[in-house]
């Protein structure tokens, strides 16, 4: 049996991104006969992972150093000794491929690493430097104007929403039926809870006679740290509905008619759901996401977290409350951009390098 080890992180200063992305991928490994295991350092991320039923290998001392946009990156020489201790796990479960998904890389991080392995690939999604792999991936909407250029003849590079990893219930939903009148909204800042978000948005809603008697379905995550002050604000309005870490994302979504979102993966959800969206940017590797979703007519940004104001929230939310030509238009567009195939069209493309076949 094939090996697959996964190197990714989640927690409350980075969000679960990377691990659900992987997790949708891991899935699909595994049903193809593959045996994964995670490398992982942060617990919030290794419960998740757990909660899967794949094994995680910690890695690490589970220390973060984080910028104010909540990445985690680390000195060259923390780099030099997580290759090392990677190598050491190569070598004791005998991996025969790598995938690695964070931004804290370097060129010789993963020339280190490749001559241990048959395969190294990697998830990107900033395009930092002519990265040495023999397989790139980038599912989002904005790979094709990133420029990638290959580190040899060989490698293979999959760009674009065909190849990103939404997981699999979000597979062959109904077109959705834009109602004529809007009645729920979703909340979601992501699997964390950075810079309060949640409650600031709520508060703003919760001001204007125009979307105060709307049902918010809010999304909590696992790794959001102030859940007390949610629950004391649904208790005080019986139109705050907390949802916390729902099972079934794509039923919250299809069930609300607008989102306002954190920009992220969970973005193409919405986007599958056929759920007209006003998205904010949280961190810089949101920002061309957003914009350019934005600039193609997907979702409608609502700029950074720090500059968002009650005016422009209610503007751009009253917008789409009255028009229902606009929803329906953002409707039909976003329902065309992903299908979450994506994980199982990455694994044909290790089948066939693997030697496994089509």
């Amino acid at each position: 049996m094939i090996t697959i080890g996964i190197r990714a992180d989640g927690g409350p200063s980075i969000g679960l991104g990377h691990i659900m992305r992987c997790l949708s991928l891991a899935k699909e490994l595994r049903k193809n006969g593959y045996q994964v295991y995670f490398l992982s350092k942060i617990r919030e991320g290794i419960e998740k992972i757990q909660k899967e039923n794949f094994e995680v290998i910690k890695i690490g001392s589970n220390e973060e150093i984080k910028n104010r946009n909540g990445f985690c990156y680390g000195d060259l020489n923390s780099l030099e000794e997580e290759s090392a201790e990677i190598i050491d796990v190569i070598r004791k479960i005998g991996l025969d491929l790598l995938i690695i998904d964070s931004y804290n890389v370097s060129e010789q991080y993963f020339l280190s690493l490749k001559p241990h392995l048959k395969k190294l690939i990697y998830l990107d999604d900033l395009n930092k430097f002519v990265y040495p792999v023999d397989i790139l991936i980038n599912g989002n909407l904005t790979a094709c104007y990133l420029s990638y250029r290959k580190y040899s003849p060989e490698e293979i590079l999959l760009l674009g929403p065909k190849y990103n990893l939404i997981r699999e219930e979000f597979r062959g939903l109904p077109k959705r039926t834009v109602k004529p009148e809007v009645k729920e909204i979703m909340l979601t800042t992501g699997g964390s809870y950075p810079y309060n978000m949640s409650v600031k948005i709520l508060d703003m809603l919760l001001q204007e006679e125009a979307t105060k008697d709307l049902i918010v379905n809010v999304v909590v995550g696992s790794s959001f740290t102030n859940q007390e002050e949610l629950i004391n604000k649904s208790k005080r309005h019986s139109n705050i509905i907390l949802h916390f870490n729902p099972e079934k994302m794509s039923t919250l979504m299809l069930r609300s008619d607008i989102a306002i979102s954190a920009g992220g993966s969970t973005l193409y959800e919405l986007c599958a759901c056929g759920t007209p969206t006003l998205a904010f940017i949280s961190a810089d590797n949101q920002e061309f996401i957003v914009n350019k979703m934005d600039e193609l007519g997907y979702i409608r940004s609502i700029g950074w977290h720090h500059s968002l104001d009650r005016h422009k929230l209610i503007k751009y939310l009253l917008e789409l409350k009255n028009d229902f030509q606009l929803r329906n238009s953002y409707k039909n567009k976003q329902q065309q951009l992903v299908d979450a195939r994506g994980s199982t069209r990455i694994v044909q493309v290790i089948n066939k390098v693997m030697g496994q076949g089509c």
